[in-house]
């Protein structure tokens, strides 16, 4: 992989520490921006594309947990790692639950760091795969009465019922991710959440 397929968007207001950042994930391997606040954040992300964001959340203007909520909102593809020196256990247990990759109390140390941006960045691959490399395909196709059909099914458990129903609808879309969430009637959201639980059991189980 490129360095710049690797692109982590640094949100961080002590100058010091961005450049810390920008200089550890150059050795690691990733390619990095870097905004000073909220506003500054969105500019880049809707400029740019980004595979991961590093989040301080002691932000002025706008705390980092409402732009982390944002950030999933609108770009649910990108992994999230949260980094600050004012965390607090609600504040990571509602990180968590948004589907943070890490939440890391400052000061960071570099293996820190770089594991918890190589997880970031496997989710991120993860949610962008297409679903036929994930899974083996089926012989016939599906359409949304098909996917209908599944969802009333009884011989499944929730979890696989879940999943199948993700699978088809991503296959009967073409890997849109957008229109499988509309034909499934869930956020896009959820789907890139249920993705990075559902399809990690295949990934290992398809490929060497």
């Amino acid at each position: 992989m490129t360095a710049s397929s690797r692109r982590v968007l640094i949100i961080e207001d002590e100058s010091s520490q961005r450049l810390m950042y920008e200089r550890a994930l150059a050795r690691m391997g990733f390619g990095a921006a870097c905004a000073d606040t909220p506003l500054h954040a969105k500019a880049e992300l809707a400029s740019s594309d980004f595979a991961v964001v590093l989040l301080d959340l002691n932000l002025a203007g706008e705390s980092g947990m409402t732009l982390f909520e944002e950030i999933r909102d609108l770009y649910p593809h990108i992994s999230v790692v949260i980094a600050t020196g004012y965390g607090t256990l609600d504040a990571a247990t509602q990180a968590i639950r948004m589907d943070a990759i890490d939440f890391l109390s400052k000061p960071i140390s570099l293996d820190e760091l770089e594991n918890a941006m190589e997880r970031a960045w496997s989710r991120h691959q993860l949610v962008q795969t297409p679903i036929a490399d994930l899974v083996a395909p089926k012989s016939d196709e599906y359409d949304q009465a098909s996917i209908d059909s599944l969802r009333r099914r009884r011989s499944l458990n929730i979890e696989d019922a879940e999943r199948d129903l993700i699978i088809e609808a991503l296959r009967r879309s073409n890997d849109n991710r957008k229109a499988a969430a509309r034909m499934l009637g869930i956020s896009e959201r959820k789907l890139y959440y249920r993705l990075s639980q559902f399809l990690p059991r295949d990934n290992g189980s398809n490929r060497d």
